[in-house]
């Protein structure tokens, strides 16, 4: 078959074509669920446990409501049911006050559900998202149990159906998981020798070095909420080590993870956590330069960093070149 490509990036399905945003993702579900009967049957009684296989169904996406438009709706008109989805990307989760505009919608159809749909887990959804609003049941469906829908489904279908089951699955592999391959940022951060489990415990340095792992805040005090494909480590007035991130997860808290850690406002509020690979070059310390903040959080170009003769050199090639390819 012969490669596609889109401004340098592999088109990997039909759904590429759309976007990476949250309507394009919901448009990309919603055309697959209208397609593909027994994926619709697997997603919706997740959400609508009631759902009967055969009854009709109708989709609509971005449908204008009193205030805003709803992202995709599901009709269930033997059952008098409207559920509607709110998709967000990454880790995110929809607020209260969102989700609340769209009650009245499911009160004048007769029932039907409020869901969520993101990467968070169904955990992290529990601790940020209420059971219902004004009557109306909220439920969270992780991306994750849409791709599980989309595995058991194929077995199940021929013909155009699998086909579009394929291409939904390789588009949302390509969106759902961290940065694209093709991004080439470190996010670089300064490592202390504080304990956060007090005595006898890991210090912050010796959860990468020793446990290759790595953890902040989600979704505050300027974080990042999508994962780096890269992290940089200082300590010491250096870049000391750079490691691929493996796997990157949100937990509800920290402790989920580390029980041992204290509870407190720090620990008790979603995290992002990061399984590091292997080192890569260059194994030897790489000064941070004159000028460079030591504790500040930024981004550089891997391969900058690894030919830079500091990180201060590494930053300054990183701004000209993304200079020259916004005037590009």
């Amino acid at each position: 078959m012969a490669s596609l490509t889109r401004y340098g990036t592999e088109v990997g399905s039909a759904f590429s074509l759309l976007g990476q945003s949250e309507n394009d993702l919901t448009a990309a579900l919603g055309f697959t669920l209208s397609r593909c009967r027994a994926l619709s049957d697997a997603v919706l009684t997740r959400v609508w446990p009631g759902h009967r296989g055969d009854e009709d169904v109708d989709f609509a996406l971005e449908v204008r409501a009193e205030i805003g438009r709803t992202d995709l709706e599901v009709r269930l008109p033997a059952s008098s049911a409207l559920l509607i989805f709110e998709a967000k990307r990454d880790w995110l989760l929809p607020t209260t006050t969102q989700l609340a505009q769209y009650v009245s919608r499911i009160h004048r159809y007769g029932a039907g559900v409020l869901v969520s749909l993101s990467q968070a887990s169904t955990a992290l959804a529990e601790t940020q998202l209420p059971t219902e609003i004004a009557g109306i049941s909220v439920v969270h469906l992780p991306w994750r149990d849409v791709l599980t829908d989309i595995t058991e489904s194929r077995v199940k279908c021929r013909g155009r159906e699998r086909i579009w089951l394929d291409e939904l699955h390789t588009y949302l592999m390509e969106v759902i998981r961290m940065r694209t391959v093709a991004d080439s940022r470190v996010y670089s951060v300064v490592l202390s020798e504080d304990r956060p489990g007090g005595e006898d415990t890991p210090t912050f340095r010796e959860f990468v070095t020793d446990q290759y792992c790595y953890f902040h805040p989600y979704g505050v005090g300027g974080w990042p909420t999508d994962p780096p494909n890269f992290m940089a480590f200082r300590w010491s007035g250096a870049v000391q080590r750079i490691h691929r991130i493996m796997h990157a997860d949100v937990v509800p808290t920290i402790r989920d993870r580390f029980p041992y850690l204290p509870e407190n406002d720090a620990s008790d509020r979603p995290h992002a956590v990061y399984d590091l690979g292997p080192r890569i070059p260059p194994l030897e310390p790489i000064p941070n330069g004159a000028g460079v903040y030591p504790s500040s959080r930024l981004w550089v170009l891997l391969d900058q960093l690894q030919t830079a003769a500091t990180l201060k050199d590494a930053i300054a090639q990183t701004h000209a070149l993304q200079e020259n390819w916004a005037a590009h």
